[in-house]
């Protein structure tokens, strides 16, 4: 895959000291170096060198999902309310998280937010880590689809 991103430094610098601090608390850079190693070698690869063996997924959409939040959270994307995961639907936002090995624990949703001129659903949801039970909390935007 090898997609260029910047470096956990140059995020993190870009951050104010409050923000660094909310990042260290929310298992930031466990989870960009985590995303930086997938975007490097691939989904097949991952999964081979992954305790779970994760993704299982082979569906090239999920993949897609995938790949397109690492990107994101490697650009320090899904911290904060204002700068949340955009375009990963809820099953992206999950199967994302789920690579790093985290399972959501409470979630709370914020109806009728606009984000970039769009209007949508705002999710913070605080996860807890399958083996060592440290939680990270990240925000999802969906946009409402009038279609349905």
């Amino acid at each position: 895959m090898n997609i260029e991103h910047k470096s956990l430094d140059e995020v993190m610098d870009a951050m104010t000291e409050e923000q660094q601090l909310w990042a260290l608390e929310n298992q930031f850079p466990y989870m960009f170096t985590k995303a930086a190693d997938y975007l490097n070698v691939g989904p097949e690869q991952y999964s081979k060198e992954d305790y779970f063996h994760l993704p299982k997924t082979t569906d090239p959409e999920e993949l897609e999902l995938i790949k397109q939040g690492c990107i994101q959270l490697c650009m320090g994307k899904g911290l904060y309310e204002d700068q949340p995961f955009t375009g990963l639907g809820v099953s992206g936002f999950y199967l994302l998280m789920g690579l790093f090995h985290f399972k959501s624990v409470s979630r709370k949703t914020k109806r009728g937010v606009f984000i970039d001129g769009q209007r949508g659903v705002l999710d913070c949801i605080t996860f807890g880590h399958l083996i060592d039970g440290r939680c990270a909390t990240y925000y999802n935007f969906c946009v409402y689809s009038f279609d349905e």
